[in-house]
């Protein structure tokens, strides 16, 4: 979810500057119907991304590979990003995100090379020799938080800074939460990897359906099936409180206003995503997170800085 509105505030720049701009995306179709609400999509290119596993290399034979590597040779920049773009607590991360990138590199000029967001300066040897050749393409880094920029100084990468995840300037949340108005109901998400804190999750939900609130829960993971969907934790949940009629689902997909609205009204948001803490607070919305990952708690302080200079 949240990386959608990543791309979209980033979308909305570079067509300002006039760039031609390609965006490479495993679900294209989806990713176009998400971006519809917001702007028009025929401004840009989307490209089949550069297969990493068996499924996306047999999407990316489908989609005539050979035309699309010719156009991801063609571009003269390239901008990296993703929450957890370079970070061990991802395992393969550093391997996965120079495959992305390696057909851009295969050119006489080399292309520009941003990176943006959480940038870690990796401990296993394997990660190492990855970080400095990848290091050694890139132009700059634009950090989400001051640790990544102070550690890429430390590891002798100057060229990065601080600057605010776009998903911040992507959508008018001011003007939601001038209409924002509390009412009896909590919004609720449970991922894998917040699995550990199921226990405690569904203690909150108990307390709040004992005063009488309804739950809405967001499934922002939608596989069909398996412990990855996040429709997985709900049935847990449902199961846990035995109180079938009282749980509703939030869809953030088909209206992406409507679901703003809607969470801007919630008397509190109970997540173990990043996606849905970040969206909330900026709604002003209270929060209870369940931080599975340092990325979480680094964003905690960000989000509080911000506030706190917004309140100034």
């Amino acid at each position: 979810m949240w990386d959608e509105l990543i791309l979209l505030w980033t979308i909305k720049l570079l067509l300002e500057q006039e760039k031609e701009i390609y965006v490479s995306a495993y679900n294209i179709s989806w990713l176009k119907s998400f971006l519809s609400q917001f702007i028009d999509v025929e401004q840009i290119n989307f490209l089949r991304e550069i297969p990493k596993w068996f499924r996306s290399f047999f999407r990316f034979v489908r989609d005539k590979s050979s035309r699309t590597l010719k156009k991801y040779k063609e571009v003269d920049s390239i901008i990296i990003w993703w929450w957890e773009i370079l970070t061990e607590e991802t395992p393969n991360s550093y391997w996965y995100r120079l495959v992305s990138i390696r057909p851009c590199l295969r050119k006489k000029e080399k292309p520009n090379v941003y990176l943006m967001w959480w940038v870690q300066v990796p401990q296993i040897e394997r990660n190492k020799r990855l970080f400095k050749y990848l290091m050694k393409k890139v132009d700059y880094v634009y950090a989400r938080d001051l640790e990544s920029v102070y550690e890429l100084k430390k590891y002798w990468f100057e060229n990065a800074e601080f600057f605010m995840d776009t998903s911040y300037f992507a959508y008018d949340w001011k003007s939601v939460n001038e209409k924002n108005v509390r009412q009896k109901y909590i919004v609720v998400n449970v991922n894998k990897n917040g699995e550990q804190f199921l226990d405690d999750i569904v203690q909150d939900v108990k307390y709040y359906l004992s005063e009488w609130y309804r739950i809405l829960y967001v499934p922002i993971a939608k596989w069909k099936t398996g412990e990855y969907s996040d429709t997985y934790y709900l049935k847990k949940i449902k199961a846990a409180c035995k109180k079938d009629d009282k749980f509703e689902i939030l869809d953030w997909e088909e209206n992406f206003w409507k679901f703003a609205e809607k969470l801007a009204n919630a008397e509190v948001v109970i997540s173990t995503r990043l996606h849905l803490f970040l969206i909330s607070n900026f709604l002003w919305v209270r929060t209870k997170v369940y931080p599975y990952q340092k990325k979480i708690l680094k964003m905690q302080e960000v989000v509080r800085n911000i506030n706190v200079m917004d309140n100034e």
